[in-house]
């Protein structure tokens, strides 16, 4: 069910609930027992350590620079073949965590489930264009009830 409110989301133009598939990633930070903080719970590896909550505020690993660079990997490590897909906007390369293919001009970072994501995001788009065009005036109409 996650998947499908996660598609919607995007067919409607919303920001993702999920990291997978949202533009640039880095908001799930890892915390371990003795207080490291990693980037993410995927990557929870040396070169991804930020720093430690004994001896840095949370909110300065959370904003920190390399923390940034990492969330921002995910858009600019993507192959051309991703950037240029008909379902990115849906899809947005998924995980960096599961980029370890190669696309078919050897470019690296290719995503491993791609196939089963094109195929799932193309066999829900008639589905997706309904529902979200059932539900886009519901959604105009609450932003104009909002003060301004």
């Amino acid at each position: 069910m996650q998947l499908f409110d996660v598609t919607l989301e995007n067919w409607l133009g919303m920001k993702p609930a999920l990291c997978l598939f949202r533009t640039t990633c880095g908001n799930a930070l890892a915390i371990e027992k003795n207080g490291d903080i990693y980037s993410c719970d995927h990557f929870v590896f040396p070169e991804y350590r930020l720093g430690n909550i004994a001896t840095q505020p949370l909110q300065t690993l959370a904003h920190s620079e390399s923390q940034q660079a990492f969330g921002n990997a995910k858009q600019s490590s993507l192959p051309r073949r991703c950037r240029e897909c008909d379902v990115y906007f849906a899809c947005k390369g998924e995980c960096p965590k599961n980029r370890f293919d190669v696309t078919a001009d050897g470019e690296p970072g290719l995503n491993h489930l791609c196939q089963a994501y094109l195929a799932f995001f193309r066999h829900v788009t008639p589905a997706m264009n309904e529902v979200a065009a059932a539900i886009s005036p519901i959604f105009a109409r609450r932003k104009s009830d909002r003060p301004a």
